[in-house]
Parts: structure tokens; C-alpha cells; sequence
């Protein structure tokens, strides 16, 4: 996937911040966002292949799933201005995440903000989709809400295009926001919804098991055969010692790894890549790891590991597994769990080396009555220096979402506090290259992952190799692209 301008100068920018900032360690902080990334059920990048996508929800279904409820004109009121500028308005807001931190962020911005008051519209939670659709239908749409599935959104006319704000507003270019994240919120050029968290895959490291076993700690730049080989000197299977665990979900990270022109779930910007030979060597790595070489945890049932290590405890929290893929927002727990040194690294890489995003999304109501103002709180929530400021320094400590802003003074709070790990610089340096979890975004991902893979993955077909990923591969991209072309089709008749 080409790289554009703005994401060439967002690596360079963070390199330069990078080169001035120190890591924080891995010590103290609880977790401050209990639901930040709660909503993620089916697209977490460490556990992408493994599970059903979507419990129950429908948010797999059509892009434009019944149209039931359309706001109106994507947009109409949002370009027609709304509210004038210093009347008091109320905006209500739909979110998924910790209402306790959601309201200290609320009151820190109506604090700056005197003519804004914003509710939390508690009538909008799970399934989030249909009750998101319900409040469509009553034309009860809040003015702010977070995006489960973006591609319905936009299908179904609810989301405004906040573009004629970002292009109007002298504090937002195209490099404020890392723009191979924004880019994922447009649709036909047009801006229906800005990333508001970020959390990045990679491998937790426990150094004092690497030091133990005499095992040399890896390099950034690993490769997928020294990650096999540690793998293999750190288990000790008499001691339910084992050198990874959470690999076999983590299919969607590792295929870019194997080819970097492609990007989650093989998408290459235009179309996927299923019968692209890095989907079946990136399960045949896996499959080695767990059934041949027996060196990951994930090898055993929940519970036996129970036995082992506690009802539902992590093997790598009890300090029995040496790596374990998981994603920057295990970072508070670990500091408040874990009894070891710890670190985290970028995926091991077989042809090129890139991070893996999770980003969680948020819009406007394309009915709102109050767009200036509603777009001054995305604002805040989204590429404010002052918000992010506000976020880390006094409101969410520990911080679990990374910031999204690309701002030397953000990071460098970020990196100050006591809950990061020292290897997150090198990984933060691969956010401009970096390739973002479809669930939300991706025409026709969540469907997808329901109806063609989730057949050989709740039965773990492809990863046991019981059917070979070569040989179903064309049947998969066939699939696939029909699902994608539907998907596009009802996203393009809605917003060109």
C-alpha cells in the first residue's frame, strides 16, 4: 500500500519526537478506561481469527442493513452551520466507555467550552447498532455517538461529513491526525468519522523468564524464525512453562508480516488478497508454532490452564510464558499485576516488519441541529493538543488509548507516564506505516469475518490444518469480494 505525503511526514515528525523523548517503566496505574476498547469484541488485532466477530449485534450484515431510521441527507444540516456561535446548546452523546472517565472529560470540556452542555444519551448502549438503529428511527439520533460499524453508518445516512469543518479549521491539516488513520473515517473524500483511541499490537516480553532460561532479549527488527527458535528455549512443558501464548488468534496481524503490501485481513486499499500466498503462510506459521513445535499455551484447553495458572489468569501475567501477542492497552494491568520486568516489541517479521492499529471511531449525527458545536467536541475528543494534554495529565491515569495527535508536547506526556514500556518507542515509530483493524471502517470486513471465515475459524479448520488455507483460498477471495463489491456499492450510492 503506497504511502501518501501526509503519512511520510507524520514518520518523520515522530521520529524527530522519538529522538527527545525517554520511556517511561512498567510500574503502577490501574485502569482508568474499563470499557475503553470494550466495544472491539470482534476486531482486536491479537485476537482476529479466532472468534466470532460479532456477538449477536448484526453489525456483519448489509452495509446498508433495512436503511431503517435514515437521519436524512448525509450532511445537509451539518454544511447548513446550526446554532450560532456562543448560544448555549445541549448535545447529547452516546458512548461506550467508563461513564465516570466519559464525564471527567465531558466537564473538563464544557469547562473551556461555557455555551456547550453536553449529556451522555444513556438510552444508546448494547447491541449498539440496534439501538443505535432505534434512536435513527425516532429521529432521536444524539449529535456526537461512537461508530461500531462505520460502513452502516454511513449506508444508512446517519453520519454527517465533517469535512467543511476539518478544511475550515486552521488547527487541523492533513498530518494532525496520523492520516493513514483518518483515511480509514472517509469515504468518497468525504469525512464521516475521525479515529478518537488508538492501541497497537505487538509481543509483551517478560524479560526476567528471557533472563532466566539464558535467552538473549530479541531485537526490534526480529524475524518470524528467531521468534519460533526463542519460542522453543523458553518452554519447559514439565513446568507449564511455554514461550508464547494468544497466537492463534492472532491470524490478521502476522499476514502483513509475511507480505507488507497488505494490510488487515489482506486488504491492499482496493480489494483483499485471500489467494495471495503470505493468508496461507501466515497460518501455516502459526499452526508450527502451536501443534508442531508445542511451544505455545494456546496449545491447551482453558482448563487445564486453569489448573495451572489461575480460573481465567493470563499465563504470561503469572509469569509462565515468555511472549505473548497482545495490544498496548494490557499495559495497566500488567504494570498493576504483573511481578516481573516487562517490555514490548513490534511483530517479528518474515518480508517486512508493520504495526498492527486498533482504532476506536467517533461522528456526528447528520440530523444534529447544533454541528458547529458538535464538531467542537469531537474536536476536543479527537486532535485537541489541549484535550490530549487534559486526558493524560489529570484525567485518565493511567491513559490506556495512545494519542492520535501528532504533537511533540502530547508525546511527550504520553511517554512520561509510569505505565509505558520502553520498546513502545519503536513501535510508535511504525505508526505512519502502520495497518488498521477493518472491523469499523472496512467495507464489508465485519460480514465477512461472520460469514466466510468464522466457518473454518470456530472450528479451528484452518489453523489445525485439517483444510488446508491453499485450498480454499480462491473460494475465500471469491466470497470476499462479493461481499466487499455489495458493501461499496451501498456506501457509494450514499455518499457520491
Amino acid at each position: 500500500m503506497k504511502k501518501s505525503v501526509g503519512t511520510v511526514l507524520t514518520t518523520v515528525l515522530l521520529a524527530g519526537l522519538l529522538a527527545g523523548c525517554g520511556g517511561g517503566n512498567a510500574n503502577g496505574g490501574d485502569a482508568a478506561n474499563a470499557g475503553g476498547n470494550a466495544a472491539n469484541a470482534g476486531g482486536n488485532a491479537a485476537n482476529a481469527g479466532g472468534n466470532a466477530a460479532n456477538s449477536g449485534n448484526g453489525a456483519g450484515d448489509d452495509a446498508g442493513n433495512a436503511n431503517a431510521g435514515t437521519a436524512g441527507n448525509t450532511g445537509t444540516n451539518a454544511a447548513a452551520g446550526g446554532g450560532a456561535s456562543g448560544e448555549p446548546v445541549t448535545l447529547k452523546f452516546a458512548t461506550w466507555s467508563d461513564p465516570v472517565i466519559e464525564q471527567k472529560k465531558i466537564d473538563a470540556f464544557m469547562k473551556s467550552h461555557p455555551n456547550i452542555k453536553i449529556e451522555i444519551d444513556k438510552s444508546v448502549t448494547w447491541p449498539w447498532d440496534e439501538k443505535l438503529g432505534a434512536a435513527a428511527a425516532a429521529g432521536k439520533l444524539p449529535d456526537v455517538f461512537f461508530v461500531f460499524n462505520g460502513p452502516a453508518d454511513v449506508a444508512n445516512g446517519w453520519l454527517a461529513d465533517m469535512k467543511p469543518y476539518l478544511d475550515a479549521d486552521p488547527d487541523y491539516s492533513s498530518d494532525k491526525i496520523f492520516s493513514n488513520l483518518s483515511e480509514t473515517g472517509q469515504y468518497n473524500g468525504k469525512q464521516y468519522m475521525l479515529p478518537h483511541q488508538m492501541f497497537m499490537t505487538g509481543v509483551l516480553i517478560n524479560e526476567d523468564l528471557f533472563n532466566k532460561e539464558n535467552v538473549p532479549l530479541p531485537k526490534k527488527n526480529w524475524t518470524t524464525k528467531e521468534f519460533e527458535d526463542i519460542a522453543k528455549k523458553l518452554t519447559k512443558v514439565s513446568d507449564h512453562q511455554f514461550g508464547v501464548e494468544n497466537i492463534i488468534g492472532a491470524r490478521e496481524a502476522f499476514v502483513p508480516q509475511f507480505d507488507p503490501s497488505l494490510g488487515w485481513l489482506t486488504y491492499d486499499g482496493t480489494k483483499f488478497n485471500f489467494d495471495n500466498p503470505a493468508f496461507s503462510d501466515a497460518i501455516h506459521w502459526i499452526n508450527n508454532i502451536v501443534y508442531n513445535d508445542k511451544t505455545s499455551v494456546d496449545l491447551y484447553e482453558r482448563a487445564e490452564q486453569d489448573k495451572w495458572y489461575g480460573k481465567d489468569k493470563s499465563a504470561f501475567v503469572a509469569g509462565k510464558v515468555g511472549m505473548k501477542i497482545d495490544a498496548t492497552w494490557a499495559f495497566s494491568d500488567l504494570a498493576k499485576n504483573a511481578k516481573f520486568k516487562w517490555n514490548f516489541l513490534p511483530l517479528p517479521a518474515d518480508k517486512g516488519q508493520r504495526v498492527p492499529i486498533v482504532t476506536d471511531y467517533i461522528g456526528m449525527a447528520a440530523n444534529t441541529k447544533h454541528p458547529k458545536e458538535a464538531y467542537e467536541f469531537i474536536k476536543w475528543l479527537t486532535f485537541s493538543t489541549d484535550g490530549w494534554m487534559q486526558r493524560i495529565n489529570e484525567i485518565e491515569k493511567p491513559i490506556q488509548t495512545m494519542p492520535l495527535v501528532n504533537d511533540r508536547d502530547v508525546w511527550d506526556a504520553y511517554l512520561k507516564t509510569t505505565f509505558t514500556a520502553p520498546g513502545i518507542k519503536d513501535v510508535i515509530s511504525m505508526i505512519g506505516d502502520g495497518f488498521v483493524d477493518g472491523y469499523k471502517w472496512l467495507p464489508g470486513d465485519a460480514e465477512i469475518i461472520d460469514k466466510v471465515l468464522n466457518p473454518y475459524d470456530t472450528k479451528k479448520d484452518l489453523v489445525t490444518l485439517k483444510v488446508k488455507p491453499e485450498d480454499v483460498a480462491k473460494d475465500i477471495q471469491q466470497k470476499a469480494m462479493a461481499i466487499f463489491d455489495k458493501n461499496k456499492t451501498q456506501i457509494d450510492a450514499a455518499t457520491k
